[in-house]
C-alpha cells in the first residue's frame, strides 16, 4: 500500500507499505520504505522492517518481535520477548540526522536499555482495571559538540528508568463512567536525563511517539505549530506543552463521561460528554517552582470535551475533542492564547484514549 506523510525537514514524503502473506497473522511482519522529497534534505531514505514471532519454534508461549529502522534522523534495532502479563524488550536508538528533530524533544544522543515490565488487566463486575510497571536501565551516550564531532568527544553514562501506572474504568449507575489513573516515573543517573528520556509531565515521551510518522519528526502533520494534539502517556497532564520533562513526575487523572448516543452499527457507535480534572507533581526540571526554595511544583488541568468511539469492521479507534480550560500555569500550557490566564479557551484533539 502507498503511504504519504510530510515534515518541515523532509517536506512530502512518499513510500510503500508492505506485508509479507503468512497463513498465521501473528506471524506477519512489515516493511516501510519512504523518500522525501525536499531538495536540502539529507538522509532522505527511510526503512523499517519488523518480524513477528522469528523465534515461535523455540518458545512456542512467548511472543517475540525484531525491529530495525533508519527514519528520519533517528537509527536502531528492538529486540521484544511477551507472555501474557510481562516481557523483555532490549533497544537502541542514536540520533543521526538533527534536521528531522524537535530541538524541543530531543538531543544529539543515543541509549541502549534493557526493559523488563509487567502488566495485567481485571474485571470486577463494571470496573476494568489495569496496572502496569518497567524497570528500564542501559547507557546513554551524548554528543556535546555542536555539529557533531569524533567518538573522542562522546560523553557516556548509566541510568535506571522506572515507571509504573494503575487505572480503572467503571459505570456508576445512570450519571455514566468515571476513570481514574494513578502514574508515577523517576530518572536515576549521574547528570540529567536526555531530552528524549526525561519524565514528561503532559503525554507520551518521544520514544512513545516514534513509530508514529504524523508524530516522530519537527513539523509533522500532527505536530505543526497551531494544531494541538495530545498524545497519553507519562502523568497525562493534558493540558500543558508536550516539551516539558525532568527527573520525575506523578499525576493523577480523573474523568467522567456520560453517553449521549450509543449503537452498535455505522461508523459512529457511541459519543459522549467527558469532564475531567488531572493533578501532578514534578520536580523543577521540568517546571520551575512558583514558591522560591521548594524541590517540587505542583500542577493541575481541567476541563470538558466530547469523546467518540468509531468503528469500521475490525478496525476500531477513539476521537477525543478536549477544551482543557483551567491550567495552573498557563504560560506553559499547550495552547497559550495571547493574554490568556489561568481561565482561557484552550483546545485540543486526540485519536486515542486518555487511559
Amino acid at each position: 500500500m502507498p503511504v504519504l506523510w510530510s515534515n518541515d525537514y523532509g517536506g512530502i514524503t512518499v513510500g510503500v507499505r508492505a506485508r509479507p502473506a503468512c497463513r498465521d497473522d501473528a506471524e506477519r511482519g512489515l516493511f516501510v520504505a519512504s523518500t522525501a522529497t525536499s531538495s536540502t534534505a539529507t538522509s532522505s531514505v527511510s526503512l523499517y522492517a519488523r518480524w513477528n514471532n522469528p523465534l515461535s519454534g523455540l518458545w512456542p508461549r512467548v511472543a517475540t518481535s525484531v525491529a530495525a529502522w533508519s527514519i528520519e534522523g533517528r537509527t536502531g534495532a528492538k529486540l521484544s520477548f511477551a507472555r501474557t502479563q510481562s516481557g523483555l524488550d532490549l533497544q537502541w536508538m542514536a540520533t543521526t540526522n538533527l534536521g528531522y528533530l524537535d530541538p524541543r524533544l530531543w538531543d544529539n544522543a543515543g541509549s541502549l536499555a534493557l526493559t523488563p515490565w509487567l502488566s495485567t488487566t481485571a474485571r470486577h463486575g463494571d470496573a476494568v482495571w489495569r496496572a502496569g510497571v518497567g524497570l528500564t536501565g542501559g547507557v546513554v551516550y551524548q554528543n556535546l559538540a555542536p555539529g557533531g564531532a569524533p567518538a573522542s568527544q562522546y560523553h557516556y553514562r548509566g541510568f535506571l528508568r522506572l515507571t509504573g501506572e494503575t487505572s480503572v474504568r467503571t459505570a456508576i449507575g445512570r450519571w455514566g463512567r468515571f476513570g481514574a489513573r494513578v502514574f508515577g516515573g523517576a530518572y536515576v543517573g549521574p547528570s540529567g536525563p536526555v531530552r528524549q528520556l526525561r519524565i514528561p509531565i503532559a503525554g507520551a515521551d518521544p520514544y512513545e511517539t516514534f513509530p508514529n510518522p504524523f508524530l516522530h519528526s519537527r513539523g509533522a502533520l500532527l505536530v505543526r505549530p497551531g494544531f494541538y494534539y495530545h498524545s497519553p502517556g507519562g502523568p497525562n497532564l493534558r493540558g500543558f506543552r508536550n516539551d516539558l520533562g525532568g527527573r520525575w513526575a506523578i499525576g493523577v487523572n480523573l474523568e467522567l463521561t456520560r453517553a449521549v448516543m450509543r449503537r452498535g452499527a455505522g461508523l459512529v457507535r457511541e459519543v459522549a460528554l467527558e469532564s475531567f480534572l488531572d493533578l501532578g507533581l514534578a520536580d523543577t526540571v521540568a517546571v520551575p517552582s512558583s514558591s522560591p526554595g521548594r524541590w517540587y511544583t505542583t500542577l493541575y488541568d481541567g476541563g470538558l470535551g466530547i469523546v467518540t468511539q468509531h468503528r469500521i469492521k475490525e478496525l476500531a479507534w477513539t476521537i477525543r475533542f478536549e477544551v482543557p480550560f483551567a491550567v495552573n500555569r498557563w504560560n506553559l500550557a499547550a495552547d497559550d492564547p495571547q493574554g490568556s490566564t489561568r481561565f482561557a479557551f484552550r483546545w485540543q484533539v486526540s485519536f486515542a484514549p486518555s487511559f
